[in-house]
């Protein structure tokens, strides 16, 4: 570590750049279908749904590089939102298969030969669901331990 820099200066800086990138993929996915509130839904609910993670993503790298206090915060609101976000895919399994049907349809009989049935999938898909929210809730623990990192003026 250089002299001066803080411990989780490489890490924040990293995600910060991470972050970034994926609030691009979500403004060019801002048409993509999404699962929400009980539906699969397209038009201007998802891109909205889009548009605010790319805005939340992008404030929030712009929080880490900057080392603010307010990007501290950010940390916490957006595995928050995350978590949410997620908890109602999970929790909704006729959601979950309409997601599976509409993403696999012309694979039935591929994924039939491999022995893989949608019951499987779907297992998988909320166990990657709830593996990622537990990621974020990582962070935001690292965010925590580190939390000497950001002040008022940056780091």
């Amino acid at each position: 570590m250089e002299p001066g820099r803080k411990k989780g200066y490489f890490t924040f800086r990293t995600t910060a750049i991470l972050l970034v990138v994926s609030a691009a993929f979500d403004l060019l996915s801002i048409t993509a279908e999404e699962p929400l509130f009980g539906e699969i839904r397209s038009g201007i609910s998802v891109g909205l749904y889009h548009l605010v993670y790319a805005v939340l993503f992008t404030a929030l790298g712009i929080g880490l590089w900057r080392a603010r206090k307010w990007g501290y915060t950010l940390v916490f609101v957006t595995a928050a939102l995350y978590t949410l976000d997620k908890l109602q895919f999970v929790m909704n399994q006729q959601v979950m298969e309409n997601f599976l049907r509409q993403h696999m349809s012309g694979y039935e009989s591929a994924l039939q030969a491999q022995g893989i049935d949608s019951m499987m999938l779907m297992q998988a898909m909320a166990l990657t669901s709830i593996v990622v929210v537990f990621c974020w809730w990582g962070f935001a623990a690292y965010t925590y331990w580190r939390r000497d990192y950001f002040s008022a003026d940056g780091g």
